[in-house]
């Protein structure tokens, strides 16, 4: 009788101990770090933002119209036979394992084509040209409110300080078929 209550004990006392390891490592911080950025068009949208067009593509900025998802500014795109960009520069302190980002995309007619490109520099170009295309989608969208478009996981394979661009494209349509796209709420997030 004595060795079945001793044996009952020292099985209850292993479900306990064994319940608190589990709670200490569920409990632990985690390892992982990460750094996010969010840019919604405010303030002076030109001190973070650049723009390329070509043929008869243009950009520019709605400022207080009340155009914008969230905030009082957002950004468009407009193009015909050409197409226009928008790009955003981001720089970690750290090397980064991944990053993921999205942004905020109102087309104004159906098919309109997004194209959402991620470059790295290689930190080892003390020129700053030695720029790699990590990632690149292409997006087709309809009419209708803002909707989210993601960049997709980039894995930054390089040593050192990550810098990026993150590259947000309207194509045109083709000849008498214009396009244009409302932009805002740009999101990046790297771990690692």
């Amino acid at each position: 009788m004595a060795m079945a209550i001793r044996g009952t004990v020292l099985r209850a006392t292993g479900v306990v101990l064994s319940a608190l390891v589990s709670v200490a490592v569920m409990t632990s911080p985690a390892q992982a770090q990460d750094t996010t950025y969010f840019d919604s068009f405010e303030d002076n949208p030109d001190d973070r933002w650049s723009w390329s067009t070509w043929y008869d593509g243009n950009t520019g900025y709605d400022i207080q119209r009340g155009l914008a998802r969230t905030g009082a500014n957002n950004g468009w795109l407009t193009a015909e036979t050409g197409g226009a960009s928008f790009n955003r520069y981001v720089e970690f302190p750290r090397s980064a394992g991944q990053c993921a980002g999205e942004v905020y995309v109102k087309p104004s007619t159906d098919d309109t084509v997004m194209t959402l490109d991620v470059w790295a520099l290689d930190p080892n170009d003390t020129g700053g040209y030695d720029w790699h295309l990590r990632n690149s989608s292409r997006h087709q969208l309809n009419a209708g409110d803002y909707q989210a478009i993601g960049f997709g996981t980039t894995p930054t394979v390089y040593g050192g300080t990550v810098r990026l661009q993150y590259w947000v494209t309207l194509n045109g349509g083709g000849a008498g078929n214009f396009k244009m796209a409302r932009v805002d709420d740009f999101f990046v997030r790297c771990w690692w």
